[in-house]
């Protein structure tokens, strides 16, 4: 009889100390999704950081739609983060962020920032096509002027320009090879500023003692757009 009493007292104990559980393994689970999300999303602008761009960038290519890569530079920051400091340098990069959150929410892109004044697209219609139409939309929406704090009280108003690299997925999908050749097109773009180049077969980047001021021959020669690669597009 002890032995039963026994028996069902420590089977209730161990079903009460579950419900007592419950509500703290819930808070736990809660706290560490919360912290993981925090660790993919870049804490000035909001946009995802280089990880939660590497983990997006996996689930749509393991969705099978491996997407386009649209890699941004912005061309004036340097020079508005050394003129009027760095408050102005943040204010700066979160009005960007807001444009490109804006256009990628017309075309079911995503948007996250690498580092720096860097930004990355990616475009899960990975067409040179709609991969440019991206590009175009956001040079536009960027190509408004934007006031920026300095100080307690003055403002400056800029317009924010950026050169692009694009890749395409179709000479591989990995995440570092996608990178790679859109980092190489953005390269070639920078040596023209406000241009985007999508990047190619047989592109390289030059190297560092290289004349800047030296274009490729797929820079000076664009294609048509209608389902042809363009090489090149100029915002003006």
């Amino acid at each position: 009889m002890l032995a039963v009493v026994g028996a069902i007292t420590a089977t209730l104990g161990f079903l009460l100390g579950s419900v007592c559980l419950r509500p703290r393994l819930r808070r736990t689970r809660a706290e560490l999704c919360a912290a993981l999300r925090l660790a993919e999303v870049d804490a000035l602008t909001g946009l995802l950081n280089r990880s939660g761009l590497q983990r997006r960038h996996q689930l749509l290519a393991a969705a099978g739609t491996a997407p386009a890569a649209v890699l941004l530079d912005l061309d004036d920051f340097k020079r508005v983060n050394d003129t009027w400091g760095h408050p102005a340098g943040d204010a700066h990069l979160t009005a960007v962020a807001d444009r490109l959150v804006e256009v990628c929410g017309r075309c079911d892109a995503v948007a996250g920032r690498l580092a720096g004044d860097e930004f990355l697209l990616l475009v899960p219609d990975a067409t040179p096509g709609a991969a440019l139409d991206v590009v175009e939309a956001v040079f536009a929406a960027l190509n408004r002027p934007t006031t920026l704090p300095v100080g307690d009280r003055d403002t400056i108003t800029v317009v924010p320009r950026a050169s692009a690299g694009l890749a395409l997925p179709e000479f591989g999908s990995e995440w570092g090879d996608l990178l790679h050749r859109a980092d190489i097109a953005l390269y070639h773009a920078k040596l023209q500023r406000g241009n985007a180049v999508l990047h190619t077969a047989g592109m390289r980047q030059p190297a560092r003692d290289t004349d800047l001021g030296c274009r490729l021959h797929e820079q000076r020669h664009g294609t048509q757009r209608n389902g042809q690669v363009t090489a090149l597009i100029t915002t003006g």
